[in-house]
């Protein structure tokens, strides 16, 4: 069949493929009741005429959009746009569309006024945190919700996140089997539950060895390299510096490693310092930093899943799903393994980590 003319309507292609209207409509949805022989040659009439369906006409029909409304904020920080990308190839392969809202350039009456227009199939909040409204907007919506990454208590919506108190409480633990006593950390508000439960289970950990994080070792700043560089500063120009460093994101930690190097601070020699998110980056040669590593790919399947299942179930009830995070241990402290952490002594001869000196 060559030489046919350009279609505007499925009624024409259904006369091109001497096929009814209702059986081009069940190939257009793909559904199971089509012959392979009949769906085959729509299929050839819809590629020889160029044929697309009327996306507005195909939603009044089917109630359907097949797009996902995707709200995220600081999308060009390595692991947002990590995430970001992880998103838009997983609901490529499902079939369905994407709508990028940028949280931190729109005011919240701006994004509900979107939320309520209803025209995506379901939402996907990465950006949930404590101070803003938007996810009770969007779980009031009646719009099928996924929070992905960040959570919220006691919301009545899916969330996939990763375990980030476990897996900073095993960073504490990590810490402190390698001998280190003199530890700081370099944190965030505490707005997002990522923030919290970091900070909450690193400290969990040194609680439970005897130890805690001086106000003094702590800083509490921003999101970006520029706040973890202030924040070595802060820390290390002092006479007694702490030993290690926990830094809640890998972009702080990479902003530390600077900051250290500027001061002349040799890490891991004289400092150990570990991050988390495992982003691209933390592998570089430049910062070969140890971190832990979120399952990105398995948060978003998961919790893509979970909305594709909302939006046909809309009365199943929520799932909460948190995922293990696990330490990938990488030059910035010596690349010692996890649990057989040895008590590590500095390369300047110095006594190791949280032994004292002999008078």
């Amino acid at each position: 069949m060559t030489g046919l003319e350009r279609v505007s309507t499925s009624r024409d292609l259904a006369r091109l493929a001497g096929v009814s209207q209702s059986t081009v409509s069940r190939v257009l949805t793909n559904h199971p009741r089509v012959s392979p022989e009949t769906r085959a040659r729509v299929l050839k009439v819809l590629a020889e005429t160029n044929y697309t369906p009327h996306a507005l006409a195909r939603a009044m029909k089917t109630g359907r959009t097949d797009t996902i409304g995707v709200f995220m904020s600081r999308v060009t920080s390595p692991f947002h746009a990590t995430l970001l990308d992880v998103i838009a190839r997983r609901l490529r392969s499902l079939g369905l569309h994407m709508t990028l809202w940028d949280v931190e350039h729109d005011d919240i009456e701006a994004s509900s006024r979107f939320i309520q227009q209803r025209l995506v199939d379901g939402l996907v909040l990465t950006c949930a945190t404590f101070d803003s409204p938007l996810h009770s907007v969007a779980v009031a919506s009646g719009l099928p919700t996924v929070l992905l990454h960040r959570g919220i208590d006691d919301l009545a919506c899916d969330q996939v996140i990763g375990d980030n108190w476990q897996g900073a409480f095993d960073v504490g633990r990590y810490l402190v089997d390698a001998g280190h006593t003199a530890i700081g950390l370099v944190t965030s508000p505490l707005v997002v539950s990522t923030a919290r439960d970091r900070e909450t289970g690193f400290r969990a950990a040194l609680a439970e060895a005897g130890l805690t994080v001086s106000r003094r070792n702590t800083v509490v700043g921003g999101f970006s390299h520029a706040d973890g560089h202030r924040a070595a500063h802060r820390l290390l120009g002092r006479r007694k510096p702490p030993s290690a460093i926990f830094a809640i994101t890998d972009v702080l930690a990479f902003g530390l490693l600077d900051g250290a190097r500027s001061l002349g601070v040799d890490v891991p020699g004289d400092l150990w310092v570990v991050g988390y998110d495992n982003t691209d980056m933390a592998s570089w040669e430049a910062f070969d930093l140890t971190t832990v590593n979120q399952p990105v790919q398995a948060i978003v399947e998961t919790g893509l899943d979970l909305l594709r299942r909302r939006i046909t179930e809309p009365a199943v009830s929520p799932t909460v799903v948190r995922l293990p995070c696990e330490i990938v241990p990488r030059g910035s402290t010596a690349s010692t393994p996890v649990h057989v952490a040895p008590t590590y002594a500095t390369k300047s001869g110095a006594p190791a980590f949280g032994q004292e000196t002999p008078a």
